[in-house]
């Protein structure tokens, strides 16, 4: 995969995806086989880690809280960010917002995913 836009959005739809085969074929399209992720609340390494990783979220959250590109995608060599928000809706209240940072492989698709929360309804006001 060599645009990164597209890569994102492969990302995005995999924390989506609730059927695990079509989990796993979304990751393996988003990461290298070696990839991983890491955020202060979870982690996966493989195809297997991370699609297990992702169901553990999904069996806590209600199937109408459906993660959305919040920014654009920012690149710098083989660097990327981008901000996602899910929930803030009717059907799904709790609002979360989250930077994610990634490392891309020679091939296009992710190696490492650092994820951190940004806003989230346990966040206090400023």
């Amino acid at each position: 995969m060599s645009n990164v836009n597209e890569v994102v959005n492969s990302y995005i739809a995999a924390w989506n995806e609730r059927d695990p085969r079509a989990r796993r074929d979304l990751i393996a399209k988003t990461w290298t086989e070696d990839g991983s992720y890491i955020d202060p609340h979870r982690n996966g390494d493989s195809y297997d880690g991370i699609s297990k990783m992702i169901a553990a979220v999904h069996e806590v959250f209600d199937p109408n809280y459906r993660f959305r590109l919040k920014s654009g995608v920012e690149a710098y060599g083989d660097r990327v960010r981008f901000q996602w928000e899910a929930g803030g809706t009717k059907e799904a209240p709790l609002h979360f917002v989250g930077t994610d940072f990634a490392v891309i492989s020679s091939d296009g698709r992710f190696k490492t995913v650092t994820g951190f929360v940004d806003e989230s309804p346990n966040t206090p006001p400023k």
